[in-house]
């Protein structure tokens, strides 16, 4: 099941790797490397990877834009495509709806699905215009309520 996922090290809220309590590095496994890594593409400046400039989105790009009807269209397929990009997702799996935008945030969900996999994924993207603070959340598993991820 690796071959397909691979592992990495587990980051926390802030972006930070997770430690466990023997000090060794929490790694990603399955699904959670996957979802791990489309987090990081979303959050990620598209060009700013030194080694791979394709990596990343343009999300910034849309903080500071009027809430029209061409700038949310533009901005879900921004993601779609970005979403789309990683090799796991399902092709035409993904969608983008904005939940809310105005003078203080934009805030968008990302589903998709993996391929293989019969349980959707979603992220909720939330930026803040006056910090420019993006904070990437998921569903809790257990409870259904958002989590902060970045």
């Amino acid at each position: 099941m690796n071959d397909i996922w691979g592992q990495d090290i587990a980051l926390d809220s802030s972006g930070q790797a997770r430690v466990a309590a023997n000090g060794e590095l929490v790694l990603t496994e399955g699904v959670d490397t996957g979802v791990q890594d489309i987090r990081i593409r979303l959050s990620t400046y598209l060009g700013t990877l030194f080694y791979d400039k394709t990596f990343g989105s343009l999300l910034p790009d849309w903080f500071y834009e009027e809430s029209t009807d061409s700038s949310r269209a533009a901005l879900c397929s921004e993601l779609v495509m970005r979403t789309e990009e990683d090799p796991r997702v399902t092709p035409g799996s993904v969608s983008a709806s904005i939940l809310k935008w105005d003078d203080r945030q934009v805030m968008v969900r990302v589903d998709w699905r993996f391929i293989g996999e019969d349980s959707p994924l979603n992220l909720v993207l939330q930026a803040d215009k006056s910090t420019r603070e993006l904070v990437v959340r998921d569903a809790s598993p257990r409870d259904g309520t958002l989590v902060d991820i970045f």
